[in-house]
C-alpha cells in the first residue's frame, strides 16, 4: 500500500479545482411552484339500485358559530374543536343531488348562485357540466325548501331570468303560501334577504306544481314533512328495489353539533320547538331503519349512516366508491 504524501495531496487538490472551474455551471432546479388554490369538489356518483345518484357541489359557506347556534356557540366551538373541525368561522357544504331515474332527470334543490349571498357559492353550473349535464338536461327541481342556499340557483346572477329552460320546479304549498303571504317581510331578517327568495318564486311561478308534504314526485322519489326549520320544510326518500336512502335538506347542518345535541336551537331555524321534534324524528328514523343518509351541509359527498350515541347520535361518513 502506498501512502499519499503531502504533495500528491496538493496536486491532486489543484488539479480537481482546475477540473471544476472548466465545468459549465448548471442551475439548481426549484421544485414545483405551489399550486395556491385548494382543490374544489365537483361531482360524486353513485348507484342506488337502478337509480343514478350524483352530487354536484355548488361550493360553500361559512357561519360565525353565534350565528348557528345562537346561545350554544361557545358549548358548539368546543365540540368542533374536539373533533378537529374549524369552529370560528363554521363551513357548511351545499350538496346538491341529482336523481336519474331512467326517465326523469331530477335535481333536488339548486344551490345558492354566483355571488347571491357569499363570493364561495354559483358552482352548481360548471360542476353540471362536468358532471356530463346542461342545465336543459334537468326535467324537474324538487326544492326542500326556499331559502336562499336552496332556491336561489336557478336564476342567473340579476334574478332576472331561469337558468334551467326546461325543468319543472316542484315545492310544498306551505313553503310557498309562506314566503308569498302578504306578511312574509315582518317574519324574517332582512339578512336572509327575503325579497330576492320571492322573485325567485315569481320567476318559477309559471311552471311550479305545488305538492303535499307526502307526495312521489318521481319513480321512487317520495317527499315527507320535516317542517320547522321553514314551514313547508320536506325531505326526500328514495328508493329502488330494496335499496333506499334519506335525504336530509337543512334536518342537520353539521356532523358534530347536530348529532351529538339534535336538541339545541339551530340559528335559521323558523320555528325552534318543531324543527328540534323534526330533526329527532329524522335521526331516530336513519338509525333505527340504518338507512343511507345523504346530506345537503355536511362534508362533501356528504353521505354516510346515523347511530345511536348516549343521548344523540353520530355521524358515520360513507367511504368513496371509485368505479370506471
Amino acid at each position: 500500500m502506498h501512502m499519499l504524501d503531502r504533495r500528491m495531496l496538493l496536486r491532486a487538490g489543484a488539479a480537481a479545482a482546475g477540473a471544476a472551474a472548466l465545468a459549465p455551471t448548471v442551475p439548481a432546479r426549484a421544485h414545483a411552484p405551489q399550486a395556491g388554490k385548494r382543490a374544489q369538489p365537483g361531482f360524486y356518483r353513485f348507484k342506488l339500485g337502478t337509480i343514478e345518484v350524483t352530487v354536484v357541489s355548488d361550493g360553500t359557506l361559512a357561519f360565525p358559530a353565534e350565528t348557528l347556534w345562537g346561545d350554544r356557540a361557545e358549548d358548539a366551538r368546543g365540540l368542533l374543536t374536539s373533533t378537529f373541525q374549524p369552529s370560528s368561522p363554521v363551513g357548511l357544504q351545499i350538496n346538491t343531488i341529482l336523481v336519474n331515474t331512467g326517465d326523469k332527470l331530477v335535481l333536488i334543490d339548486a344551490g345558492c348562485g354566483v355571488d347571491k349571498f357569499q363570493k364561495t357559492t354559483g358552482g352548481l353550473i360548471g360542476n353540471l357540466a362536468a358532471a356530463g349535464y346542461a342545465p336543459d338536461d334537468i326535467d324537474m327541481i324538487l326544492f326542500t325548501h326556499a331559502h336562499f342556499d336552496h332556491l336561489w340557483g336557478i336564476s342567473d346572477h340579476e334574478n332576472a331570468s331561469l337558468l334551467f329552460p326546461s325543468a319543472e320546479f316542484v315545492a310544498s304549498e306551505a313553503e310557498v303560501a309562506f314566503w308569498s303571504a302578504p306578511e312574509w317581510a315582518n317574519r324574517l331578517s332582512p339578512a336572509l334577504k327575503p325579497e330576492v327568495t320571492r322573485a325567485n318564486l315569481e320567476l318559477a311561478s309559471p311552471r311550479l306544481r305545488l305538492i303535499k308534504a307526502a307526495a312521489e314526485v318521481a319513480p321512487g322519489v317520495t317527499t315527507f314533512d320535516t317542517a320547522g326549520h321553514t314551514p313547508g320544510h320536506i325531505s326526500v326518500h328514495i328508493s329502488s328495489g330494496s335499496e333506499q336512502m334519506l335525504l336530509t335538506g337543512d334536518v342537520v347542518v353539521n356532523s358534530t353539533v347536530s348529532f351529538l345535541h339534535p336538541e339545541w336551537p339551530f340559528g335559521f331555524d323558523m320555528d325552534v320547538p318543531l324543527a328540534t321534534k323534526a330533526r329527532m324524528a329524522f335521526l331516530d328514523r336513519a338509525a333505527a331503519d340504518k338507512t343511507l343518509v345523504g346530506s345537503y351541509h355536511l362534508p362533501f359527498p356528504g353521505f354516510g349512516h346515523v347511530v345511536r350515541e348516549r343521548s344523540g347520535y353520530r355521524w358515520l361518513p360513507a367511504d368513496w366508491q371509485w368505479t370506471s
